[in-house]
Protein backbone atom coordinates (compact mmCIF):
# COMPACT_ATOMS: atom_id res chain seq x y z
CA UNK A 1 0.00 0.00 0.00
CA UNK A 2 1.13 3.66 -0.93
CA UNK A 3 2.13 5.65 2.28
CA UNK A 4 1.69 9.69 2.15
CA UNK A 5 2.73 11.60 4.51
CA UNK A 6 1.05 15.00 5.75
CA UNK A 7 2.70 17.97 7.23
CA UNK A 8 1.38 21.05 8.03
CA UNK A 9 3.43 23.88 9.69
CA UNK A 10 6.01 21.13 10.35
CA UNK A 11 3.21 19.07 12.36
CA UNK A 12 3.13 15.63 11.37
CA UNK A 13 -0.84 15.02 10.60
CA UNK A 14 -1.85 11.53 10.81
CA UNK A 15 -4.36 10.00 7.92
CA UNK A 16 -6.24 6.80 7.75
CA UNK A 17 -4.93 4.33 5.16
CA UNK A 18 -8.44 5.70 2.93
CA UNK A 19 -6.93 9.29 3.16
CA UNK A 20 -3.46 8.03 2.72
CA UNK A 21 -4.48 5.79 -0.38
CA UNK A 22 -6.94 8.81 -1.97
CA UNK A 23 -4.23 11.42 -1.86
CA UNK A 24 -1.68 8.90 -4.05
CA UNK A 25 -4.39 8.42 -6.40
CA UNK A 26 -5.22 12.09 -6.86
CA UNK A 27 -1.63 12.92 -7.49
CA UNK A 28 -0.98 10.22 -9.29
CA UNK A 29 -3.49 10.51 -11.68
CA UNK A 30 -2.18 14.39 -11.36
CA UNK A 31 1.07 13.24 -12.64
CA UNK A 32 0.25 11.01 -15.35
CA UNK A 33 -1.43 13.86 -17.68
CA UNK A 34 1.70 15.87 -16.87
CA UNK A 35 4.47 16.39 -19.26
CA UNK A 36 8.44 15.07 -18.75
CA UNK A 37 6.93 13.07 -15.44
CA UNK A 38 8.52 9.47 -15.84
CA UNK A 39 5.93 6.50 -15.59
CA UNK A 40 7.70 4.46 -13.39
CA UNK A 41 7.71 7.11 -10.02
CA UNK A 42 8.21 5.86 -6.75
CA UNK A 43 8.90 8.67 -4.76
CA UNK A 44 6.74 12.10 -5.00
CA UNK A 45 7.14 14.91 -3.29
CA UNK A 46 5.30 18.58 -2.84
CA UNK A 47 6.07 21.32 -0.81
CA UNK A 48 3.05 23.83 -0.77
CA UNK A 49 3.76 27.42 0.56
CA UNK A 50 1.03 29.57 1.42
Amino acid sequence: MPKAILTVNERKIPLKDFMQEMLTNIIQGFLSSTKGVPENTETIKIEITL
